[in-house]
């Protein structure tokens, strides 16, 4: 088992080396659009290095949407095989990621503790 978490956050410290690339390249668009990807894309590093089980989800979400960005030639032309690679690469990833060091964000009914099975509401 350690030797999984061990490869986990590997994983997860590669991808926010490529957060960190692409709201570098974000900025340097120098527009609107730009600085605005590069927000969303802060953001989601943000919840990925806090390991919340949603930025992993949405890390999964941000690279399908960079490579469809790239395959139908709206954005990074210079680096649109790059980008596709990347992109299909990092949806397991940040899939794996969000199985294994995710954190659960509320605990289950059976293990709250409340052993008490009297329902106000319900006549004795």
């Amino acid at each position: 088992m350690a030797k999984l978490m061990i490869v986990a956050r590997v994983l997860n410290w590669m991808l926010l080396l490529v957060f960190f690339v692409a709201i570098a390249g974000f900025i340097s668009f120098a527009n609107a659009y730009g600085f605005f990807l590069a927000a969303v894309t802060a953001a989601i590093a943000w919840f990925c290095y806090k390991h919340n089980r949603w930025g992993y989800f949405a890390a999964a979400a941000w690279a399908l949407a960079c490579y469809q960005l790239a395959k139908q030639g709206y954005e990074f032309q210079s680096i649109k095989r790059h980008v596709m690679m990347v992109g299909f690469i990092l949806v397991p990833i940040a899939i794996f990621l969000h199985e294994t060091l995710g954190k659960a964000a509320a605990k289950s009914a059976q293990n709250d503790g409340n052993n008490d099975n009297r329902d106000s509401k319900m006549p004795d």
